[in-house]
């Protein structure tokens, strides 16, 4: 790579961003190397790890190498910095581990992309890929073989550089206290009502899908169904760079707005001037889209500044909806670490499907028992796509009428009678993105997700007729829920951008099954 091409492509971004970091492209190890020197030994020193990576691609469209990080540590061990305190065994020790994490976060067969080819994107494609890349090996994904042995041998090394600051006597006496604070944002009649009454996940998704439209009256729309129309005036124009979607682009305006259900012309009404025109720059689905996040504010998720992982066109896709309205909630994903924005990029629904096996320590298959089976809030991912469960009816399945369990098999269910609806950012309805719709139309009886949703019926229907739980499995399609204890939430929830527009928003009632 020459720097000047990097430094050229580093001009795209905004100014107020390179007039403090432009003095530092000719060191792009620095980042990793301070964040190093001042935390390790320290309770926060991973966090710090990841956020120092996420920093040096933010500001130079990638990470940096083994070499330069092992170039920069050692310009700091000739300083009176904590790791110049270090032996030169040690210091050498150190510089070996970093430069190994370093070549593990490198871009694998599975990206689509060599890291050669990462330098033809977009300066705002390649950040996101690289982005996208530590997020998941931060988190621990674990869905191709590559990914788990990247994952553990970065495991592996950052308990040895731990396991070195313990041996050199670097502890908590050097480390800086944890100031993170936030600005609650201004009360908000409806949101609070939604806060006080429906289930912490079902509140973060409802609120998340009316910030993403800027409107107080969205949630009580009808969910979509086959009397739905199609969204006009979004048409494909290609495929995403991974080559695992189509990316779509708003072609007509005018044709959008009077058919958009949502924030069409026809029953629209800003709830503040000072809102987000959504009817001038509208939300679309978006394959790979996810809101703008940054490593060093990690309490803001942007849903109105394309994260530069999609298209041009502001949107997200179905694991990004999933993963803000559980945030903005407080509902922590990954136990082990604090609720951060930059995770988004890591979550998908292929991790979601086996959440314990990929770092998700606090979602689990969902357990039916004699009384209950679906539940708001709840996940159902397949390998492709997730959706969240934001009402249900009293029977769900429709299982009532069935009185022998030998009746419990999915030849039995009905998908036509199912009883809940969902929330999802898809592209169905032309493309339309953040919706609402019934379960009993999306799901298609053929379809993966369809066939696995009659197995999770039929256990649910077995489920009543034993005293025991039973834990709902099925190959294709899983049906996860968030743990709900302590140790998964965060009192510091991700706020929206412009979630402030809707402090004008009366409570409203929704319509229940």
């Amino acid at each position: 790579m020459q720097w000047r091409h990097v430094f050229t492509a580093a001009l795209t971004l905004a100014a107020a961003t390179l007039v403090g970091c432009s003095r530092h492209m000719t060191d792009p190890g620095r980042f990793v190397a301070e964040g190093i020197d001042g935390t390790i030994g320290c309770k926060s020193f991973e966090e710090s790890l990841w956020r120092a990576f996420g920093t040096s691609i933010e500001r130079n469209g990638r990470p940096p190498t083994s070499t330069e990080i092992e170039r920069s540590l050692r310009n700091r061990f000739s300083t009176q910095y904590r790791i110049g305190t270090l032996s030169n065994n040690a210091q050498s020790r150190l510089a070996k581990i970093a430069s190994e994490i370093a070549s593990a976060i490198s871009l694998r067969n599975d990206s689509g992309f060599s890291v050669a080819e990462t330098e033809s994107l977009e300066l705002r494609l390649r950040r996101g890929l690289w982005l996208e890349r530590i997020a998941q090996l931060e988190i621990g994904d674990r869905t191709t073989p590559e990914k788990s042995r990247d994952v553990d041998l970065i495991k592996e090394k950052i308990m040895q550089l731990k396991a070195l600051a313990i041996s050199e006597g670097l502890g908590a006496s050097g480390c800086a206290p944890d100031t993170t604070t936030q600005v609650p944002p201004p009360p908000s009649a409806m949101l609070d009502d939604w806060k006080k009454n429906l289930p912490l996940a079902v509140y973060g998704g409802l609120k998340t899908m009316a910030t993403i439209y800027q409107s107080c009256t969205v949630a009580t729309h009808s969910p979509l169904g086959d009397e739905s129309a199609d969204v006009g005036g979004i048409q494909i124009v290609g495929r995403h760079s991974s080559g695992g979607g189509n990316i779509r682009e708003i072609s007509n305006l005018k044709s959008y707005l009077l058919t958009q259900p949502y924030v069409g012309t026809i029953s629209y009404q800003r709830p503040l001037p000072n809102c987000h025109d959504v009817q001038l720059m509208p939300s679309i689905y978006d394959y790979g889209g996810k809101p703008f996040a940054s490593v060093n504010d990690e309490k803001i998720l942007n849903l109105f500044e394309n994260g530069g992982t999609g298209s041009k066109e502001l949107g997200i896709d179905c694991s990004a909806l999933v993963y803000t309205a559980y945030a903005s909630a407080g509902l922590k994903m990954k136990r082990e670490t604090h609720l951060k924005a930059s995770l988004v990029n890591g979550v998908s629904s292929s991790m979601i499907m086996e959440p314990q096996l990929n770092g998700l320590t606090c979602l689990d298959h969902a357990s039916f028992t004699n009384k209950t089976s679906l539940a708001p809030g709840d996940l159902i991912a397949i390998n492709g796509h997730v959706v969240m469960i934001s009402s249900v009816g009293k029977d769900p399945f429709n299982i009532d009428k069935i009185h022998s369990i030998s009746k419990c098999t999915p030849a039995q269910m009905n998908i036509a009678d199912f009883n809940f609806n969902i929330l999802q950012s898809d592209p169905s309805k032309g493309g339309i993105g953040v919706n609402q719709m019934r379960a009993s139309y999306y799901f298609l009886p053929r379809s993966t997700i369809g066939r696995g949703m009659l197995e999770h019926a039929a256990n649910a229907c077995r489920a009543k007729f034993q005293s025991a739980p039973l834990i709902s499995k099925s190959v294709n399609t899983s049906i996860l829920r968030h743990l709900g204890t302590a140790d998964c939430f965060d009192p510091l929830p991700i706020q929206l951008t412009k979630e402030e527009c809707l402090i004008s928003c009366s409570p409203v009632t929704l319509e229940p099954i």
